[in-house]
């Protein structure tokens, strides 16, 4: 693949200042193509905990810095874009999370990984979509506090017999997709499969061949080649797997899959960004403390 100009100066500066640069799936193509690694939220802080390099460079949205910085304090954690914000994670206020916790006494807080260091730290346990069913199913007793992501836990709820109670949250670009130009476009590709993101309004996920995350979305493509997939979720992912499998064919279930704040982040702001070593993320000590056990929960 032939790098422009500014593709080449950024790799040069990443492997001069020893940076290692993660984006996440919904970043620009142009940006996935010069990353050392791309993933989803948790497969990035996994990279940048395991790596050797002290400096990370983040193309992502701010809440997966935070994680990463949660867990690896000692490094130098940037963001390209620091006012790319999540949504999603920011529908929750520490407050809210109390009032539920008061209102719901002894019962169990999963947290969805998109949320911030703050709503982290008032849970018992971090999720990410992949093993949220497990995580939930794993816990004491037969009641769960699920926050933020409405998608994500409505989606528990109906393979649980525990009872969720969930924030009202949401990713808009999942949830707020209509279902009818869902529909449109499974009419337009007879024999193709659909499939969605967790975070999706349950009218989506009712239409949809497969219901599962973006690392997920690459097992599914992979187990059946040469098809036709018709993606509910954010274009760079919907790019990314058409790069990972020229055989088959990625259609956007419909055109409002971008994320804003994943497109902050472009070659100028991500070049800046590394030149200046400005951008960096910290969470306060007492807070990171707190949530860095949550996240550890996970694993067992």
């Amino acid at each position: 693949m032939e790098l422009n100009e500014k593709q080449k100066k950024i790799r040069e500066i990443v492997e001069n200042k020893d940076i290692l640069l993660l984006a996440h799936s919904y970043q620009r193509i142009e940006i996935q193509d010069i990353a050392d690694f791309v993933g989803d939220s948790l497969e990035l802080s996994k990279n940048a905990r395991e790596a050797k390099q002290q400096k990370i460079m983040f193309a992502a949205v701010r809440f997966m810095a935070e994680t990463t910085s949660i867990l690896s304090p000692e490094k130098k954690i940037m963001i390209a874009a620091p006012d790319a914000m999540c949504p999603l994670a920011a529908m929750i206020e520490p407050e809210e999370l109390i009032e539920m916790k008061d209102k719901h006494p002894g019962v169990p807080v999963v947290c969805y990984i998109n949320s911030t260091a703050e709503i982290k730290a008032l849970s018992d346990v971090v999720c990410t979509s992949a093993n949220a069913l497990k995580i939930c199913e794993s816990l004491p007793g037969n009641e769960i506090i699920f926050v933020p992501d409405q998608g994500l836990g409505s989606w528990i709820a109906e393979q649980t017999s525990k009872k969720l109670y969930l924030h009202y949250g949401f990713c808009p670009i999942h949830w707020l997709i209509s279902p009818d130009e869902v529909k449109a476009q499974k009419d337009a590709h007879p024999g193709s499969l659909l499939v969605v993101h967790p975070e999706s309004n349950p009218k989506i996920r009712a239409l949809a061949d497969h219901v599962t995350g973006t690392s997920g979305m690459i097992a599914y493509a992979k187990q059946n080649p040469g098809k036709t997939f018709i993606v509910g979720t954010e274009r760079g992912m919907i790019e990314r797997l058409a790069r990972m499998f020229p055989d088959s064919t990625f259609i956007p279930a419909t055109q409002g899959y971008l994320c804003p704040n994943m497109k902050k982040t472009n070659l100028d702001v991500l070049l800046n960004a590394l030149i200046n070593e400005t951008t960096v993320v910290t969470v306060n000590p007492e807070v990171a403390a707190k949530a860095r056990k949550a996240i550890e929960r996970m694993h067992g």
